[in-house]
């Protein structure tokens, strides 16, 4: 792992800021002010100076960013992610206080065994002390973040993970590392499958990091067109790209997207170069109203929409569900989303390994209400329990089909 020299690490410094005076939009959630940058630089520039170690200046970037508490601004780094080895892949959900196993890719851990602690130290023990690190509040959603944080803290090259299984017996088991793919994210594929032949119907987008989720979707909506109502699931799926296409092509009524805040009009101009731009009384910040846009009748699919949702439905993802909540074309299910989006300015360094990322575009709910760091609502909300994950029952989508029959 090639070590970062002083000057490159004070240039990412010097350029996080700057990208942070000039763009960041979320200052209402933020632990600091505007106003406060400039005391924090002298603290930060000395952190980022005395951290010679590439691993312990990526902690110095996390802590600043986690003073923002903005889930599209923080620091990556693809070299020194993991010092001690590989990532340890599972991820959690927090169901009736007990934190549960949702996935695990050793295969050791079951769905839905409660994770009691980590290398020895209880999980809440693990989440206070990463989220004061950086900013973290909302561990329901940002859960997804755990192993990444975890990986990088403990040390050793397997971690040991105790866990009380459904019987309620407790068991310990050392989790290996492996190499994380950092493609991995774009090796999916969208899929899709008739579940009542020409009348019922069934999309799967796991994410929309790739044009082709989105190229697949549409092709699927084309085979399904005759369908009397679809199943959407988006459930999973963090982002990428906004699928405005898709959208298109699945709405047959008026519809818009999010009300929209940034510190310059530039970036609101760009995004929305027809709509009328005004101003704060303070001039503090730029806003854009959302334009209806009208459907094209021709190409939209006109039958029933179900759209299956979870708390790690985020960014792109989220902008695809808003217009179908907004205007009631679809019903949702699941359960409330990530909550957060909107567009961020990027700065690489290092030939890429690095990447800077400050949320410059605030988004709210078309009429106003609250949007970031509180996601979206579904029309139907589900709860998930132990007993669910245990026998592999997936009662959103359970709930779905038992309203196709009633329709």
């Amino acid at each position: 792992m090639q070590e970062l020299s002083l000057e490159q690490r004070l240039l990412i410094m010097s350029e996080s800021m700057r990208l942070t005076e000039k763009a960041f939009a979320h200052w209402e959630n933020a632990i600091i002010t505007p106003d406060e940058l400039g005391v924090l630089a002298e603290e930060f520039f000395r952190k980022a100076a005395t951290a010679e170690k590439r691993a312990d200046f990526q902690i110095v970037m996390w802590e600043y960013f986690g003073k923002l508490r903005n889930a599209h601004s923080n620091y990556f780094d693809r070299v020194a992610s993991f010092p001690h080895g590989g990532m340890v892949n599972f991820s959690l959900l927090l169901l009736g206080g007990a934190w549960v196993v949702k996935e695990d890719d050793s295969g050791l851990l079951r769905t839905g065994d409660e994770v009691i602690s980590v290398e020895g130290k209880p999980l809440k023990e693990w989440l206070d002390e990463i989220g004061r690190l950086t900013g973290i509040t909302n561990w329901r959603s940002m859960i997804g973040r755990l192993p990444y944080y975890l990986s990088h803290f403990c040390s050793e090259e397997q971690i040991k993970i105790e866990i009380m299984d459904e019987q309620s017996c407790r068991r310990s088991f050392a989790l290996p590392r492996k190499s994380i793919d950092f493609e991995a994210q774009n090796h999916g594929e969208t899929t899709g499958r008739w579940l009542l032949h020409k009348k019922r119907a069934y999309i799967h987008i796991p994410s929309f990091n790739h044009p082709k989720f989105e190229e697949r979707a549409l092709g699927l909506l084309e085979e399904f067109r005759d369908a009397s109502s679809i199943i959407i699931d988006v459930r999973g799926n963090g982002g990428g790209s906004t699928p405005g296409r898709l959208t298109h092509h699945l709405m047959n009524r008026p519809y818009r997207w999010w009300k929209e805040q940034a510190r310059h009009p530039e970036f609101l101009r760009q995004r929305h170069p027809n709509s009328k731009i005004r101003f704060a009384t303070d001039y503090s910040y730029a806003e854009t109203e959302p334009d209806f846009i009208d459907p094209s009748i021709q190409i939209a699919y006109s039958g029933k929409l179900i759209l299956l949702v979870d708390r790690f439905t985020g960014s792109a993802a989220e902008d695809f569900i808003l217009p179908f909540i907004d205007n009631n074309r679809a019903t949702i299910i699941g359960e409330r989303t990530f909550g957060s989006t909107g567009q961020t300015l990027f700065r690489n360094f290092d030939h890429g390994n690095i990447i800077v990322m400050v949320g410059a575009v605030r988004s709210l709910l078309p009429n106003g209400g609250s949007f970031e760091g509180f996601g979206l609502v579904p029309d139907i909300e589900v709860s998930i329990r132990r007993e669910d994950l245990y026998q592999n029952r997936d009662i959103a989508l359970e709930k779905a089909l038992e309203l196709m029959e009633i329709r």
